[in-house]
């Protein structure tokens, strides 16, 4: 009898996880993977959402940040004897985090895993899922590569993964890392399914409690969807030629600039009759000084709720100030396609935002 070939995958339950796993389960019906879940009620939702596709899955209890990520001996040993490859997708991506925090889950949880992986003797791939912003404070163009070091870090989120990234490097395994940039949302339609920093971040210009934003209307802000990056990483975990490549699953060259985003998301809220009746202030495009002052003047008011604002905003918006462009030269070999231009899902995902009202609409149905 021939073993069927099986995959583990960390955060299935995640936006990104959860892509993989449908991808890979619809372009192989042989395939059936273990996903490692934290609790029923996720993997309840997560059975739901895959329909048919759930019968090929082995959800197994566990953490990231247990040793042998918390499994049952048994079921550890069924996964090390079957696993052909792991897709290490779990990580915590709040960005206001301390290093310590950061590092327990994203760092410590992928040093679990790579022991894991490798008791794993069928194991032909550990695919890492990274961030493009390890690059941290570097700008110009970003290669794919090990980079990130020399310039430092905007928050503990990139430095934690530029530390994971490190260690699968060095493990001696059969690895791939794959370097997603900022989700905006799940595919070109626009639809917003998880709300993250820069939903957040639009959110807050959107209702004009900032009145500047660092940066150069001619920098690159690279963003992309869930569906792109999910898909990549499916394809990339099970071909040969990724091994010991590390790849951006980023727009690249096809990313607008921040002055296009800005100027497309107050042509949106203009439509809003309810926005325009409160003369919300476009937010002035200001340089990193001029943007640091303001900072100060802020937190010097003694205004607690503006002061929380900023605060929110200074774990994520300083990388407007640093104008980079990821390369994408591996990526795109392998995968044979360019990624999505910006433009053909930033303006769905502005009409997506307001409609449902930064998703609470959504949640409220739910």
């Amino acid at each position: 009898m021939i073993m069927p070939r099986m995959v583990l995958v960390t955060g299935a339950t995640g936006l990104v996880g959860e892509g993989v796993l449908r991808r890979m389960l619809g372009d192989d019906p042989a395939l059936e993977v273990f996903a490692l879940i934290r609790d029923d009620t996720s993997w309840a939702r997560l059975s739901r959402s895959l329909g048919a596709l759930a019968q090929r899955v082995v959800p197994v209890r566990g953490d990231i940040t247990l040793p042998g990520l918390g499994l049952e001996p048994l079921v550890r040993r069924r996964i090390e004897l079957q696993a052909a490859a792991i897709v290490h997708a779990a990580a915590d991506t709040t960005f206001s985090r301390t290093l310590e925090r950061a590092r327990a889950i994203n760092t410590a949880g992928t040093q679990n895993v790579i022991e894991l992986a490798a008791e794993c003797p069928r194991l032909d791939r550990l695919a890492f899922v990274s961030t493009a912003f390890v690059a941290g404070r570097a700008t110009g163009v970003v290669a794919e590569g090990d980079n990130g070091a020399p310039a430092g870090w905007v928050n503990a989120y990139e430095q934690s993964k530029y530390e994971a990234e490190a260690l699968v490097r060095s493990s001696g395994l059969p690895w791939t890392i794959m370097r997603s940039s900022t989700i905006a949302c799940r595919d070109i339609d626009g639809e917003v399914t998880q709300i993250n920093a820069v939903h957040r971040a639009l959110r807050i210009y959107h209702r004009g409690l900032a009145a500047m934003m660092p940066g150069d209307r001619d920098n690159p802000l690279d963003v992309v969807t869930a569906t792109f990056v999910s898909d990549a990483i499916a394809r990339l975990t099970l071909d040969p030629r990724a091994v010991g490549r590390t790849v951006h699953l980023c727009a690249g060259r096809n990313a607008l600039t921040l002055g296009e985003l800005v100027d497309t998301a107050y042509d949106v809220w203009a439509t809003e009759t309810a926005w325009r009746k409160r003369r919300v202030e476009r937010a002035m495009i200001t340089d990193p000084e001029t943007y640091r002052l303001f900072e100060i003047a802020v937190h010097q008011t003694g205004d607690p709720r503006l002061r929380a604002i900023l605060t929110s905003l200074s774990y994520f918006i300083p990388q407007l100030a640093l104008p980079k462009v990821f390369e994408t030269t591996a990526a795109e070999e392998l995968l044979g396609i360019e990624p999505p231009c910006s433009r053909e899902f930033w303006l769905p995902m502005l009409m997506h935002l307001q409609a449902t009202n930064w998703g609470h609409s959504t949640e409220k149905a739910a």
